[in-house]
C-alpha cells in the first residue's frame, strides 16, 4: 500500500512538473478589449493558473531571469503557486518575484491579467508617499517641511475659521495617520451633500472648520481619517502645474507606467488612499524603486532620507485588523520576518484583498501580490515560504557584512539609510577588520539644547545587526588594521580577552600635546594624525619598536587654508585627507597623495566632482578589505562659507582609488 501511495506522488508530482513546463511555453493570460471594460468583479476566472519560472519580456524595462538559476528555491516557489491555483490560502490573483533586480517569476490566478489594471485599494496611499519623496528630490520641499504645520503650505485657506490646534497637523503627522481630525460620520455625510466647496483647498477648510479641537490626545493613530488627502493637497499646493501631471511627469512617466488608473476625488486632486489601479509588473516597479533607495535607471527620483523614513518602523498601528507584528511608517508597513535564527527587515504597501508590494533589502526581493480575499491571510506564506526559498543558508551569517547593505558602484550613495544615515547628523566612522561592527558619532536630541553628540556601535550580534549607544563622544574613532586597538585621538582602548574594549588611556607624550581629532595607524605601526586648529597632518613612525617624534608632512600635503581627518592605507602606499583649497570644489575637499617609490609621498590629488561638492566632504576611510571608500558629506547647505549643519555617511566603491593611482 505504502510502495503505490509513493508511485501515486511520484506520477501526480511528474504531471504537476510537466503541466508547469507547458505553462511557461505558452503567453501570460491578457484581459480582452471587453474584459478591460467590465467591472473587475464581473471578470471571469481563468480556466488554469498560469505558473512561469521563466517570466518573458514584455519591453516594459524589467530584467529578466529565471527562478533557480538566478536565485530562489524552485520547488518551494511552485508548490505555493500550486497551494494559491487551489484556493488553499485564499483568493489571490497573481504572485510575481524579482531577486537581484530579476523577474524570476510571474503568475496568474482567477482574475489576474498580465495587461490588466487591478485596484490597488489602500496600497495607492504608499504611492502617494512616494509622490511626496518626489517633491523633496526635486526641492519643492524640505525634510525639515515635514514638522512644519501642514496649514502654512496651503495659502487659499481662512485661518481665522479653524478650529483650536489646526496648527498642531504636519506632514510626519499625517503621513503617520496622527493628523488628529475628529469628523463624525454625521457630518461627512453632510459635507457630500455640497460638494463644490470641498473643490481645491475647500476639503481642508471645511474639515478644518468642522472638526473637534486638535489636540495631543486626538493626534493618535487613526488609519484614513483624511490624512492621504491632507498630503496630496500639499503636493498639489508647492509643486509647478497640478498634482496630477507631476505625478504623471515626475513618477509615472519616468517608470514607463501607462496602463493604469488614478481617479480625481472630490477635491479635485488625484485620489490619494485608494482607487489607483496598477498591473502586477507595474507594481514590480514600485518595489524595485523602493529597494534601490528612490533610484530608476540610475536616476535618484525619491530623496533617499524621505524613503528611509516612509519605510521604517516609526509608530505601531493600532486598528484591530492589523496585526501586532506590523510596525508603520509613511503610509508603508514594515515588519522583521524571522527565518531560521536570522531576521529580516521587511518592508511594504498593502491594500484591502491582497494588493502588496513587498520589499526586503537583505535579500534584494521584491515581492507582488494581487488579490480579492477577505480574511487576507497571504503574509504568512511571504514568512513561512517565499523569504526563506531565497534564504541560502538559514543559520549563516550575514551575505552583505556591510550593515546587510547593498554595494554602491562609482557613484557616491548614503550609507545605511535609517541605520546610520538618518535626520541626525553622523560624523566619523570605523569598521572592525571582521566587519561585525561599525562605530561612529551621532547627533541625538529632539530639541537644539537637548542635542549632544553620542559614540555609537551597530554590532552584528546571533545575525542581526543591532545599535548601541558606548558613551558620550569621546573622539573621532580608528581601529588599527589588526582589530586590537581603537585609537580616539589622544587616547585609545584596547581589545580584551573577552573581546571587549579596555578602559581608555592616554597615549601620553608627546602626543597628548596635540589637539588631535582623527589618529589613523598603518599595519607597520605609523601614525597619521590632525591637529585641531592648525591644519597640520603630522605623522610618528615605529622604527625598531621605539616611537619617533612627530613630524609634519611637506607641502604636498600641509597646504591650503586647513588639512584634517587623515587616513593612512594598511600598507601606507596613500593618505586620504579633507583640505581647504582655493583650487577645491567647495569648503572642505578630500584629497588623495600616493607614496612614491622613494619614499617621498606625491602631489595631492583631488578626489573628483563625484565625492566632493560645492559643500563639505571630509573624514574619508576605506574598508578594511578595501572594498569601499567612506566619507561624511555637509548635506543641509550648498554654499561653500556653510558650517557642518547637516552631515550623513557616504560610501562609494573604493575602485576610484586606483583610476586616481599614477602609472608607475
Amino acid at each position: 500500500m505504502k510502495n503505490i501511495t509513493r508511485l501515486l506522488c511520484l506520477i501526480i508530482l511528474l504531471i504537476t512538473s510537466i503541466s508547469f513546463a507547458q505553462q511557461s511555453d505558452s503567453p501570460a493570460p491578457e484581459a480582452t478589449i471587453a474584459e478591460t471594460k467590465i467591472s473587475f468583479w464581473d471578470l471571469p476566472y481563468l480556466k488554469e493558473a498560469f505558473i512561469d519560472t521563466t517570466p518573458t519580456g514584455r519591453k516594459d524595462s524589467l530584467a529578466i531571469g529565471e527562478l533557480g538559476a538566478n536565485g530562489g528555491n524552485k520547488d518551494m516557489i511552485i508548490k505555493l503557486s500550486q497551494e494559491i491555483a487551489d484556493s488553499m490560502h485564499g483568493l489571490y490573483d497573481s504572485m510575481l518575484i524579482t531577486h537581484k533586480g530579476m523577474l524570476l517569476f510571474e503568475s496568474y490566478y482567477r482574475r489576474g491579467r498580465v495587461n490588466l489594471a487591478s485596484d490597488q485599494a489602500s496600497a495607492a496611499k504608499a504611492y502617494t508617499s512616494l509622490a511626496l519623496g518626489r517633491t523633496i528630490q526635486l526641492g519643492y520641499l524640505k525634510m525639515a517641511d515635514l514638522d512644519k504645520p501642514l496649514v502654512s503650505f496651503l495659502k487659499d485657506l481662512d485661518p481665522t475659521k479653524f478650529v483650536k490646534g489646526a496648527e498642531k497637523i504636519t506632514l510626519h503627522k499625517a503621513l503617520t495617520m496622527r493628523g488628529g481630525l475628529r469628523i463624525s460620520e454625521e457630518q461627512r455625510k453632510e459635507f457630500e451633500k455640497n460638494p463644490s466647496k470641498l473643490k481645491g483647498q475647500g476639503l481642508v477648510q471645511t474639515l478644518l472648520e468642522h472638526s473637534a479641537p486638535i489636540t495631543s490626545t486626538s493626534q493618535n493613530y487613526s488609519y484614513g481619517n483624511f490624512n492621504p488627502s491632507l498630503v496630496m493637497q500639499v503636493i498639489e499646493a508647492v509643486v509647478p502645474g497640478t498634482a496630477q501631471d507631476f505625478i504623471k511627469n515626475e513618477l509615472l512617466d519616468k517608470m514607463g507606467i501607462t496602463n493604469y488608473r488614478w481617479r480625481t476625488g472630490v477635491s479635485g486632486l488625484p485620489e490619494a488612499g485608494w482607487r489607483v489601479s496598477m498591473t502586477s509588473r507595474d507594481m514590480v516597479k514600485w518595489g524595485t524603486l523602493v529597494i534601490n533607495k528612490g533610484k530608476w535607471n540610475g536616476e535618484q527620483l525619491i530623496s533617499a532620507k524621505f524613503l528611509a523614513n516612509a519605510t521604517s518602523n516609526i509608530i505601531k498601528p493600532t486598528e484591530d485588523w492589523q496585526p501586532d507584528s506590523f510596525n508603520y511608517g509613511y503610509f508603508f508597513y514594515q515588519t522583521n520576518i524571522i527565518v531560521g535564527d536570522k531576521s529580516y527587515d521587511t518592508t511594504f504597501a498593502w491594500g484591502g484583498g491582497g494588493q502588496y508590494i513587498i520589499t526586503v533589502d537583505e535579500l534584494d526581493l521584491v515581492v507582488v501580490i494581487t488579490g480579492h480575499d477577505r480574511e487576507d491571510t497571504i503574509m504568512t506564506q511571504v514568512s513561512k515560504v517565499i523569504l526563506p526559498a531565497f534564504v541560502k543558508d538559514q543559520s549563516s551569517v550575514l551575505e552583505n557584512p556591510y550593515l546587510g547593505q547593498k554595494p554602491p558602484g562609482l557613484i557616491p550613495e548614503p550609507f545605511a539609510p535609517g541605520m546610520v544615515t538618518t535626520e541626525e547628523w553622523q560624523w566619523s566612522g570605523a569598521f572592525t577588520p571582521d566587519l561585525k561592527e561599525f562605530y561612529f558619532i551621532r547627533e541625538v536630541g529632539e530639541t537644539e539644547e537637548d542635542k549632544k553628540m553620542k559614540f555609537i556601535v551597530i554590532q552584528n550580534k546571533n545575525n542581526k545587526w543591532q545599535e548601541s549607544v558606548i558613551s558620550p563622544r569621546e573622539g573621532e574613532p580608528f581601529i588599527s588594521p589588526d582589530g586590537k586597538t581603537m585609537h580616539l585621538g589622544t587616547r585609545y582602548k584596547e581589545r580584551t580577552e573577552t573581546g571587549d574594549w579596555s578602559k581608555i588611556k592616554s597615549l601620553g607624550v608627546p602626543f597628548k600635546d596635540f589637539p588631535i581629532m582623527l589618529l589613523t595607524a598603518s599595519a607597520k605601526g605609523t601614525y597619521v594624525f590632525d591637529s585641531m586648529g592648525e591644519g597640520i597632518l603630522r605623522y610618528s613612525r615605529l622604527i625598531d619598536g621605539e616611537r619617533e617624534e612627530p613630524k609634519q608632512f611637506g607641502k604636498e600635503i600641509n597646504t591650503g587654508k586647513s588639512n584634517a581627518h587623515p587616513f593612512i592605507a594598511p600598507d601606507e602606499s596613500y593618505i586620504l585627507w579633507d583640505g581647504r583649497r582655493d583650487s577645491g570644489y567647495g569648503n572642505a575637499d578630500i584629497y588623495i597623495s600616493f607614496q612614491q617609490q622613494d619614499g617621498s609621498w606625491g602631489e595631492a590629488i583631488n578626489l573628483g566632482d563625484k565625492i566632493n561638492t560645492e559643500s563639505s566632504e571630509a573624514g574619508a576611510f576605506v574598508t578594511p578589505d578595501g572594498k569601499y571608500l567612506f566619507f561624511n558629506r555637509n548635506v543641509g547647505k550648498t554654499k561653500p562659507t556653510d558650517k557642518y549643519d547637516d552631515v550623513d555617511t557616504f560610501w562609494v566603491d573604493a575602485k576610484i582609488i586606483e583610476k586616481l593611482r599614477p602609472k608607475s
